[in-house]
This record gives structure tokens, sequence and C-alpha cells, in this order.
């Protein structure tokens, strides 16, 4: 982890309060004692509030007598000057630390910036009879994001994530029939005498501001992971036991980041804790990081129970989301009254999706589970056309039920922190044109040689339902091993 710290210090008001008692005659007093060097502040302590004297009946008066207008006659124009700089400085101190008394801010104001991320790297071979199983093993470069976090002062935060990616290099349209081309990125590097260099790109994970009212009551703005379930919020690559997330996770039954506003809180009872979520954005949608296109603010929410016992840690929870996606063109006439705009919606459905989820954790045992439903109705007059598989005639899409459950079980040994797991999945897309139930078994290592560095290794068994009767769809074997760190 890399951190800046960046500390700007005001002037010490002590120090031009005796600036400002300085009278146009001093040369007549007597030699006043210079008082003794303030500390030097430690830039990177906590800013503190600011000391407050009780007025006593002992307390000199602050109010220093008035000056004597007469001007000495020997005063020279060279200490007038001075006196009247110097009165000068200890008026515009006096003004800058009265408007630094912000709390907890008067002595100094620090800002610090957390520079901090994680990245991967895999290598993975695949068999069995799947038609879409890859042909070849391979080794990549996963994920590599980068967070920047910062607390900003009296209970203000700020985090933005961005994932580094050699996207969109390489992809090719699925489905699309005949052979489709790759996205080649290749350009000339204008640095290296035209020579070639493939560009890759940048996905915005989330960046929000936030501010913490009470313990039960903070608000985030901005665009920030859905609240919901276990997986989708613990999201690195360090965190996730398995190599993979779940397969019901990485189909986004739930939104994956909303853009909009959500607030937070928990309430602690005993060894008990009760939190909640509560959310409005602009839904899903080809735009929803930035625009609505229907103007139906999508809602959602979670409430999770955790307890602390003698039998571990145990956590439950239920989420929830509603809203509407929309796609939609502009169109543009002119007329007698002059040019019109019109914003042509080209499709749209409302959804709605569920969630429960547990987790169980006592000492280096672990045991979670999360089960998900996704319901989809589209707008009839809007409602898209497919083609089958098959050849069979287009038809249109019907509404469907998408739902999904896994379970995992691991324990963490204390041999250099080495967890073995075993996993199970199903997942259904119901009426979902061209789609087949998918189940999967699947066990492995996951070992934590250091806190930063996750080594795993593991074997994935994966059915298909068949398409057609009589026709199977077949498996898929994947063997994977991956390293995961943070930094």
């Amino acid at each position: 982890m890399s951190t800046l710290r960046l500390t700007r210090l005001g002037w010490i008001a002590p120090a031009t309060f005796a600036l400002a008692l300085m009278a146009p005659n001093a040369r007549a007093q007597a030699p006043a004692v210079q008082p003794a060097p303030l500390p030097e502040p430690n830039p990177f302590a906590a800013p503190t509030a600011p000391a407050v004297a009780s007025p006593t009946a002992s307390q000199p008066d602050a109010t220093p007598p008035p000056a004597s207008t007469e001007p000495t006659v020997a005063a020279s124009k060279a200490e007038a000057e001075a006196n009247a700089e110097a009165e000068s400085a200890a008026a515009a101190a006096a003004a800058e630390a009265s408007v630094s008394t912000r709390a907890g801010a008067d002595a100094a104001d620090q800002f610090k910036l957390n520079l901090y991320g994680f990245a991967d790297f895999s290598y993975s071979s695949s068999y069995g009879t799947f038609v879409f199983t890859p042909e070849h093993s391979s080794f990549a470069v996963g994920k590599l994001n980068l967070y920047a976090g910062a607390e900003l002062g009296d209970n203000w935060r700020s985090l933005f994530e961005v994932r580094f990616m050699y996207l969109p290099d390489g992809t090719a349209p699925q489905f699309s029939g005949g052979a489709p081309s790759r996205t080649d990125t290749t350009v000339g590097d204008y640095t290296d005498h035209g020579r070639p260099v493939k560009w890759g790109g940048i996905s915005i994970q989330r960046a929000w501001l936030e501010h913490s009212f009470h313990p039960a009551f903070t608000v985030r703005a901005g665009s920030w992971l859905t609240p919901y379930g276990i997986w989708n919020v613990d999201h690195g690559s360090p965190a996730i036991i398995s190599v993979f997330r779940p397969y019901i996770i990485g189909e986004a039954l739930f939104p994956e980041r909303q853009t909009g506003i959500e607030t937070y809180g928990t309430f602690n009872i005993g060894p008990s804790q009760v939190g909640y979520h509560v959310t409005l954005s602009n839904g899903r949608g080809p735009l929803d990081d930035y625009q609505d296109l229907d103007g139906n603010k999508a809602v959602g929410g979670r409430l999770f129970f955790k307890h602390d016992a003698g039998i571990g840690t145990l956590t439950v929870g239920a989420s929830g989301y509603r809203g509407r996606y929309t796609n939609s063109t502009d169109g543009y006439a002119v007329g007698a009254s002059g040019l019109k705009v019109t914003h042509n919606a080209t499709s749209r459905y409302e959804e709605l999706s569920l969630a429960v989820d547990a987790k169980w954790e006592m000492g280096g045992l672990l045991v979670q589970s999360e089960a998900i439903l996704n319901e989809v109705a589209y707008d009839n007059k809007l409602r898209p056309i497919v083609t089958a598989f098959d050849g069979g005639p287009p038809g249109y899409m019907p509404d469907y039920r998408r739902y999904g459950v896994y379970g995992l079980v691991g324990y963490r040994t204390s041999f250099m922190g080495v967890m073995p797991y075993f996993s199970a999945e199903y997942y259904n897309q119901g009426a979902y044109v061209n789609t087949v139930p998918v189940s999967a078994v699947l066990g492995g290592l996951n070992v934590r040689p250091t806190a930063r560095v996750v080594l795993k290794a593991q074997y994935t068994h994966v059915m298909f339902a068949d398409v057609t009767p009589g026709q199977k769809s077949g498996t898929l074997e994947n063997l994977d091993f991956q390293a995961a760190w943070s930094f």
C-alpha cells in the first residue's frame, strides 16, 4: 500500500496575537521578552480541536490598553513602517485563523490519499465435450484494479476503483454467424518510430463520496457496488475463496453496480448487529452509469443480522431490487414550428430481483450460501424477436425467471494458511431462449503464504442439461491455477 500525505500549516494564533499587542511607541517601553518557540507540529498527526481557556477571575484582561496616538519624535520612518507591517500581518493571520476554526482543523488541515489495489495471474486448461470448450490452455493476467481512497475530514470519505484491461483487443462478436473478425487495437507508437503497440481499456468500477452522520446513518453518492449478498461487494480476487465467483453472481441477476444514492447503517444490540442498505439509482440501461433513459428510478435494499456467540459468527441477509430497463434512439424532424426531437424507445422491460444469503464462521471453518431470483417482464409493444439455435422459425422473447443457488464449505488450517474448499452450484435460466440449466461441483485449495498473497488450485466439473431430448449438451472440465495479491 502506498500513502501520500499532504499537509498545509497556517499561522499559529498565539504568535500572531503577540504581534497584535505591539504599540506604535514600543521603543519607549522596556524590551519585551521573546516567547519560547512553539514545538513543530507533527504533519502526520490527526487534527485536534483547539484548546479553549476557561474564564476565571485571575485571568488577565485579554484587551490591551489603548496605545498613545501621539507619535514619538525618535521613531524613525522605518520603525513606523515596520510597526504598520506587523499590524497588517497580525490582522491577516487572525483572519486566516478565524476561517480555519472548523471542527478538528485549527492547528493543521491534513489530507491523506491511500493508493492500493489487487491483481491476479492464472493458468487455465479445459476438457470435455461441451461445444464451447476452449481448445488450448492459456496463461492470463486477469484483474488489475487500483483504488484511491481518502479521508476528507469531518466524516467525509471518498473512493474510486478502476480496472485496467487488455480489452477490447482480440474480442469477437458471438453467435453472429460466419467467421467474425477479431477486434485489433494495434496502432503505431509515435514515441517509438511508429512501431506497433496494442492499447487496452479502463473500466470504472466505482466512484463515490459519502458522509457519516451517525453509525446508523451514512449517505453515499456516486457509482457503487450493489449491496447484496456476499460475493458482489467482496469482489477482489484475494478475497474470493475460489478462482472464480459463483456463476449466479457473474450472471448479474442483480446489477453489479449502480449510479445514484445509497444510505446505510448498523445498530449494535449486545453481541449482535443489525444493518441495512437503501438504494435509489438510474437502474439498468445502456447508459446507466451517467443517464436514465426512462425517468423511472430503481429502488433496492438489503437487511442483515450478524451475531457473535460461542459457536462462531453467523450472518444472514435478504436483498431486493426493482427497476426498469429502457433503450431508445432520438429522432429529428423539421416542421412548421421548427425542429422537433422525439425519443423513441426500442426496448423496455421491468425486472424484480430477490436474494437471501447466510455465512457461518467458527475458527477456521467457513460455510456460506446465496440464493438469487430474477424476473423479467417485457413491454409487449417492444418485445424482442429471437432466433433459435436449431434453425427453427423466429419468435418473440418470452418473459422469464432466472434463479440459482450455491453453497461453499472451507476450512482454513494453521499450516501456511491452507484452506481446502468444496462448492456446488445450480443455475436455471427458465424460459430464456437458447439456454439450459447448468450445475457444477468443484473443489480446490486456497493457500495464504502471506497475508497479501493467495495461491489457488481448483478442479471444476460443469454439467449442462439437454437442449432437446436425445441431444446431449456435454460436460466441461476445468483445471485452474491462480495467484492473486493485494498491494
